[in-house]
């Protein structure tokens, strides 16, 4: 059944990359991560429905409670996100996460072009998820993803993009670190109302990409167009597109704690952990919205 779904999905994205719908900028989405990873990842070799290496990055949390499939900004790369990873499996949950071909470490990214890039995104996210449920079982499932990587969670979560309904029931949660939100020839009006499981978005109100987002509002757009219920919404003043990787320890600490929190909470079911997020509240410098 599985590798049926790949299919689909391949194909899917295919047909609606091959007609020209897609014309991501390769701006979108540049991750302004600088950190190397501290801790080196095992890595386990994946494969595409049309026989493509998958490079798929693991960090085992030694306590683990659940898996967190992450997809990484775009021409970024797992390794850069050593912060938020390091932080998250301390706390119980293993990280997942394969090297999309747009990464300017993949050995093929020279191959590729923008539209091909984005269908390879979707086919790894969901490669890699069928792995998830085959080798951590009885482990709830979490996606996440920064940029880029972000939409990539939220259509595992059921954004509707051009390439059709490419949700996954098996996502408990989502958490999107700088969403792209509106994006040219990807998203309509209507991506994000399909968007039913719980998320949490953060941004920032300098959260800007040159020459493609000039107005930090757009990073909501998933957040402002999708269902109510289990919706959390943090902007922190200051914060830019590298927020992930560059926040000061106060900013960061609040930030990645409320996530393990947030996936504490609806992956798990951890009732303190929900009780701490209804009671949380924004310092000075944040804005918390709920919805």
């Amino acid at each position: 059944m599985g590798n049926i779904m790949i299919r689909r999905i391949a194909l899917t994205s295919v047909l609606a990359l091959s007609l020209g719908s897609v014309a991501a900028s390769p701006v979108l989405a540049q991750a302004a991560v600088t950190a190397t990873a501290a801790t080196p990842a095992t890595h386990v070799a994946l494969q595409a429905p049309d026989g493509r290496a998958i490079d798929l990055s693991v960090w085992a949390a030694a306590d683990e409670q659940a898996v967190i499939v992450f997809s990484h900004g775009w021409n970024s790369d797992p390794a850069r996100y050593h912060r938020i990873i390091k932080y998250w499996t301390d706390r119980g949950f293993t990280v997942i996460a394969p090297m999309h071909t747009d990464s300017l470490q993949h050995p093929r990214h020279a191959e590729g072009d923008q539209r091909s890039f984005v269908m390879s995104r979707i086919v790894d996210m969901a490669v890699v998820r069928g792995y998830a449920q085959a080798t951590y079982l009885a482990k709830p499932m979490i996606a996440a993803g920064h940029s880029f990587g972000s939409f990539d969670s939220l259509m595992s979560a059921g954004a509707v993009s051009v390439a059709g309904p490419l949700g996954d029931p098996a996502v408990k949660a989502v958490i999107a670190i700088s969403t792209p939100g509106v994006v040219p020839g990807l998203v309509s009006p209507s991506t994000y109302a399909t968007v039913a499981a719980p998320v949490l978005i953060v941004t920032g109100d300098a959260d800007l990409v040159q020459g493609f987002v000039t107005d930090p509002r757009d990073h909501r757009a998933a957040f402002d167009a999708s269902p109510r219920g289990d919706k959390m919404l943090m902007t922190f003043a200051g914060g830019d597109h590298g927020f992930i990787g560059n926040a000061d320890p106060a900013d960061f600490e609040l930030m990645a704690a409320t996530t393990v929190d947030f996936m504490r909470a609806h992956a798990l079911g951890d009732a303190a952990a929900q009780a701490r997020l209804d009671a949380l509240t924004a310092p000075e410098g944040v804005t918390i919205e709920r919805r």
